[in-house]
């Protein structure tokens, strides 16, 4: 794709995200439309960044560059009508205290935006070393003489397994430790066993790279998200959980696109040209390549200073029984909210292992211009679900955030239904896609909100375990279950013209509507108020 293109295109997401983001400003409201203000913005956005010096790289950490200044925008929030009253200084001013980054409360200062950026491109960097195997799958299965059944478990069932065994006792650790340092050891570990995945010269040594892989990334995101409700009010939680949930859909496309690039330039290599990676082959150089990634970001990531209160280390170390019987106390809001989002994460996973294929199947076309297709709508629908989704719920009344985005995840779904159905059964390749698109983006927009919930209702000291445990329980029922059942349905659906179609179908007509009810459920629980206010108390005390 052309630099300018690029450009265009970043200048016009950016200008589409800092309008929004204006607009959150009750005092800017009365003033212009929506359309007006991403108008100017557009044009405010696009001559800074002609500027000289002005970054245009295409590569990931410049997207989420690109992204900040949207949120940093948003000086001025709407703050919830619940929180704690700031009191007012001795001249009788009403002014709001400093926090220990200079800024005042209740707004997220600069440095907290920055490393919710950070955040979000290590989580970037962890999809992208756990897709690319998908990439490589042909070169390496000649070089390693792996067969499909050997690449299955390669790439799904052993990565979930034990990415669920490591990650309550990572989440323990960082409820126990600093968490940027157990966050900068697991991106460090998943770079190091990436490279080494390109070492491999069997399959047992690329079943064990693989498998270390999978245990290190488990351990970022219960303390990624547990850093980011530490550093950002109630209200901008959902947009900083929004920037670091589009990775699974920025990491898969560069998967694709940048690990494509490096393997048609290592393909290139005259003999001798990388002394240090002589006689090693190209899909190797790729691994190589892509470990180094994740190398500075772990360095940065020690630079973090973890934001509890002394109050939060005087008393007792939480322990696991204690998530269980929170978690048993108030089972409706969260085990059937968890199973609620275990049957989402199985039509997800489904569509990013199958839908390929079953375009492929259905439509009669090549694996160049599925990928070509596929690849943007993925990339684009995923990645757009996920950030209006924060911005929507950050948007709305702050009175009940539980219940607020629960709400909104069940009008997501109810939206999703038909489309989850019927997306696949149409005669025509666009009007497939456009649904298919649509399908993404609603799924993306549910699943992104997934860890508000429990952000909102855990006690402080408890939310790196109880987001532990609702990882496991959507890795090991979505990740796990999802690409098997489809597979299985297919197998068994030989009446069906199109049976893998069909299965995804099928997938979608009962995942779909069970999850809402279950969250139906869930958002009658008396319970949900009392969590958030106790949350909230705690918080501002």
């Amino acid at each position: 794709m052309p630099g300018k293109g690029r450009f265009v295109g970043h200048g016009c997401l950016l200008g589409l995200l800092t309008a929004i983001d204006i607009m959150k400003d009750r005092r800017w409201q009365p003033l212009a439309r929506l359309g007006s203000r991403f108008f100017d913005a557009s044009e405010h956005l696009s001559h800074s960044l002609e500027a000289p010096g002005a970054p245009v790289g295409a590569n990931v950490l410049q997207m989420f560059v690109l992204l900040s200044p949207s949120c940093v925008i948003s000086a001025q929030t709407i703050k919830p009508r619940n929180e704690a009253k700031v009191s007012g200084s001795s001249s009788g001013m009403s002014k709001a205290p400093l926090d220990d980054h200079g800024g005042k409360a209740g707004r997220a200062s600069v440095t907290s935006w920055m490393i919710a950026i950070l955040l979000a491109f290590c989580y970037t960097i962890a999809y992208l070393d756990r897709q690319i195997v998908s990439l490589l799958i042909e070169p390496i299965q000649r070089d390693l003489h792996i067969s499909d059944t050997q690449f299955g478990l390669l790439q799904g069932i052993s990565f979930s397994l034990f990415y669920v065994a490591a990650t309550l006792p990572l989440a323990w650790l960082a409820d126990r430790t600093r968490r940027s340092r157990v966050m900068s050891g697991c991106v460090a570990a998943w770079s190091v066993m990436t490279m080494l995945s390109g070492a491999a010269t069997s399959f047992a040594l690329m079943m064990a790279s693989r498998i270390g892989v999978a245990a290190a990334e488990s351990g970022l995101t219960p303390a990624a998200l547990a850093t980011l409700s530490d550093r950002f009010n109630r209200h901008q939680l959902a947009t900083a959980t929004a920037m670091y949930m589009l990775a699974p859909f920025v990491g898969g496309g560069f998967a694709l696109g940048l690990g494509g690039a490096i393997y048609a330039w290592a393909q290139t290599l005259e003999p001798g040209a990388l002394p240090f990676l002589d006689g090693f082959a190209a899909w190797q150089i790729v691994f190589f390549i892509v470990g180094l990634l994740g190398i500075i970001p772990s360095m940065l990531l020690l630079l973090i200073r973890d934001r509890r209160q002394p109050r939060d280390e005087a008393v007792a170390k939480p322990a696991v029984n204690e998530v269980l019987a929170l978690f048993g106390k108030h089972w409706r809001i969260f085990w059937l909210y968890q199973v609620a989002m275990a049957l989402v994460m199985v039509l997800l996973a489904s569509y990013v292992t199958w839908l390929p294929a079953a375009i492929m199947r259905s439509k009669g076309i090549g694996e160049a211009e599925v990928g070509t297709l596929f690849g943007p709508v993925y990339l684009l629908c995923g990645a757009a679900g996920t950030l209006s989704a924060g911005l929507i719920v950050t948007r709305m009344a702050p009175k009940d955030p539980t219940r607020t985005v629960i709400r909104y995840q069940i009008s997501a779904l109810l939206l999703l239904w038909p489309l989850a159905v019927f997306g696949l059964m149409s005669a025509s390749l666009y009007a497939e896609f456009a649904m298919i698109g649509g399908a993404l983006f609603l799924t993306s927009s549910v699943t992104s909100l997934s860890s508000l919930t429990f952000q909102y209702i855990t006690p402080r000291r408890l939310r790196a375990q109880s987001l532990a445990i609702m990882a496991m329980v959507t890795a090991l029922v979505g990740t796990g279950a999802g690409p098997v059942l489809a597979g299985f349905l297919s197998d068994h659906l030989s009446a069906f013209a199109h049976p893998l179609s069909a299965a995804l179908a099928i997938i979608g007509m009962m995942t779909v509507p069970a999850a809402a009810l279950l969250m139906a459920i869930a958002l009658r629980s008396h319970g949900i108020h009392r969590l958030d206010r106790s949350a909230i108390e705690q918080e501002t005390a």
